[in-house]
């Protein structure tokens, strides 16, 4: 079973795995900053891709329920050695394969925290 909070972490996952950036949430096809949902975004930042994803569901009416959202965010966070998402992303060693493997092993852990929490109910 696929919950909205795994969704989230795959989906973002995606959008930077598409095409990364740095300094700015996200950025269109000539480098300049637009909004992370904005149509013209051609890529994200690890912040961007999740709140690109979170615009994306609340367009539809699929709004992530705050439990899973949270259970998605601390799986992320358990990873991240910074409490600020945009200043981990642009730090200068920094790669899009590292934070392509950190949302990958977010995700990981959420399937198993989830796993977890169903074998309980």
């Amino acid at each position: 079973m696929t919950t909205a909070g795994l969704r989230l972490l795959r989906d973002a996952r995606a959008l930077v795995a598409e095409a990364w950036c740095k300094g700015a949430e996200a950025r269109d096809a000539a480098g300049s900053k637009v909004s992370p949902w904005d149509d013209r975004a051609a890529s994200w930042s690890v912040l961007g891709a999740i709140v690109a994803v979170l615009e994306r569901e609340a367009s539809h009416d699929r709004e992530l329920p705050v439990p899973e959202l949270a259970t998605a965010l601390y799986a992320l966070a358990k990873l991240v050695d910074s409490d600020s998402l945009a200043e981990w992303n642009d730090r200068p060693r920094q790669t899009q394969c590292n934070v392509v493997a950190v949302l990958d092993r977010a995700a990981s852990d959420y399937e198993d925290t989830d796993t977890i929490i169903l074998s309980l109910n």
